[in-house]
């Protein structure tokens, strides 16, 4: 009998049986009917599947076998925190906008030096105690030296934009402990509210520190006033709250 196509003797009665992949590897498993020819290998137990009319149904009542799994989320919250993280950052928020009005304080009032009980010098203005009247620290720096000129002018900027900078971390920082859920924007924001303190805490240092430095080598003859132990101790603690801040966000970020 011909089997070339369009031969009338060729028997088209016949049906082709459906080409079955069967290797050493698969027979025993195809025998068995425990072989998913979608995915390659055996994802399901016999007993998972139902023939019915030389078909396969998958029962519906196993759920272990899912093909999608789903991603576990993290529910986690603020209120999950233990007691130390919590205080930790209370503390943070407390003491920062009362560092902020510290260094704010001490830059404005007139009282870094006192010059020998005649007057008062602050980076703004400066004072006659005999008088009781005051003046633009401009015009006392018009006469004084260049190096004077420009310590002030950088202590004064210095210890503006360390008070800006800690009052507008202390702001953020409220809106970032009123956020309960904890996730990767949380941390991302507690990290860049943690470079804001660092930056205003290093601002107020080093402004403290040069004015400290310029009274050691020629400032002798005067004293050290109020105002400048303002300032000291606002941006010291800064800097201390910088370091509980970056504490309190790897806890945050990494605690159970």
């Amino acid at each position: 009998m011909s089997n070339k196509i369009g031969d009338p003797n060729f028997s088209n009665t016949k049906k082709i049986n459906k080409i079955n992949f069967v290797t050493p590897f698969t027979k025993s498993y195809r025998l068995n009917q425990n072989w998913d020819l979608k995915n390659g290998y055996t994802v399901r137990p016999q007993e998972s599947y139902l023939k019915k009319d030389n078909f396969l149904y998958i029962d519906e009542d196993v759920s272990d076998y899912d093909e999608e799994t789903t991603k576990s989320t993290d529910d986690r919250t603020t209120d999950d925190l233990g007691t130390c993280i919590t205080a930790i950052g209370i503390i943070c928020v407390i003491f920062l906008p009362v560092c902020a009005i510290l260094v704010a304080v001490g830059a404005s009032t007139p009282y870094w030096y006192d010059t020998a009980g005649t007057h008062s010098i602050g980076l703004f203005q400066r004072c006659d105690h005999s008088t009781s009247t005051c003046e633009y620290i401009d015009t006392y720096l018009t006469t004084a030296s260049s190096y004077m000129n420009f310590t002030w002018k950088l202590v004064t900027g210095l210890e503006l934009s360390g008070a800006c900078l800690l009052l507008l971390a202390s702001l953020f920082s409220c809106c970032y402990l009123a956020c309960k859920e904890i996730d990767y924007s949380k941390t991302s924001y507690g990290i860049l509210i943690s470079v804001v303190i660092m930056l205003g805490a290093g601002c107020a240092v080093s402004g403290t520190v040069l004015m400290t430095s310029y009274y050691i080598t020629n400032l002798q003859t005067w004293t050290l006033d109020w105002s400048f132990y303002t300032a000291a101790v606002g941006s010291g603690i800064s800097f201390l709250v910088f370091c509980l801040y970056i504490l309190y966000v790897f806890l945050l970020t990494f605690a159970d």
